[in-house]
């Protein structure tokens, strides 16, 4: 059995249903089909909407049916979702191994006074987020903080990094004021770089902390 579309289909006032008809010849005669489909399918071809209108037929006839359909997509839906779920459970895991990385890389390097070049160590505190206001953090947590009074010598940056010995909550201190009690009582730690390169000779010297 060979269907036709029977009329153009057409907008149904502001209802925002698409009517479309079909038909079928059987020795001479037709038969048609009219329905009433939901939204705009005035630009669908034909096979689409024949077909669409024989599924529709079929969900009148047999409710089971568009139920079992529901059921297929949304057990698709649910699939799509434990994937998106899996995936970004694996960049999280990654992204929880890069961060500790970092801090690694930090401790053995600012920390350890092996940083030469004030521009690695402005491409490293890069790396860690500014601090934020009224957040409460934890032993161990780093971040950093602009210091804008601070006269660049080797490209260095003006961001500082600051890693927590206690717990500590950041109420907008300024460097001084971080550089104050809570530093003096080991509540944190500010970890400037303080070497200036030597380009003529290739030795690191120091300078005062400001």
């Amino acid at each position: 059995m060979n269907y036709e579309v029977a009329i153009k289909p057409y907008l149904k006032g502001a209802e925002n249903v698409t009517v479309v008809a079909i038909k079928m010849e059987n020795n001479g005669r037709y038969s048609y089909e009219q329905v009433e489909l939901h939204g705009d399918h005035t630009q669908d071809n034909e096979a689409t909407l024949i077909q669409e209108v024989l599924d529709h037929i079929r969900t009148e006839l047999d409710p089971t049916n568009a139920i079992v359909k529901t059921q297929v997509q949304l057990e698709q839906a649910n699939q799509k979702i434990a994937q998106n779920e899996s995936k970004q459970n694996r960049l999280s895991a990654l992204a929880n191994k890069i961060d500790k990385v970092v801090r690694v890389m930090a401790q053995d390097s600012i920390m350890g006074e092996k940083i030469a070049y004030g521009t690695t160590y402005k491409e490293l505190v890069e790396l860690f987020p500014f601090a934020e206001e009224g957040k409460a953090y934890q032993p161990g947590d780093m971040f950093v903080i602009e210091d804008p009074e601070h006269v660049e010598l080797n490209g260095e940056g003006k961001r500082v990094l600051i890693q927590t010995n206690q717990a500590f909550t950041y109420k907008s201190e300024s460097l001084k004021q971080l550089e104050g009690v809570p530093s003096q009582n080991g509540i944190l730690a500010i970890w400037k770089w303080e070497g200036q390169k030597n380009e003529s000779n290739l030795e690191t010297t120091r300078v005062p902390a400001q």
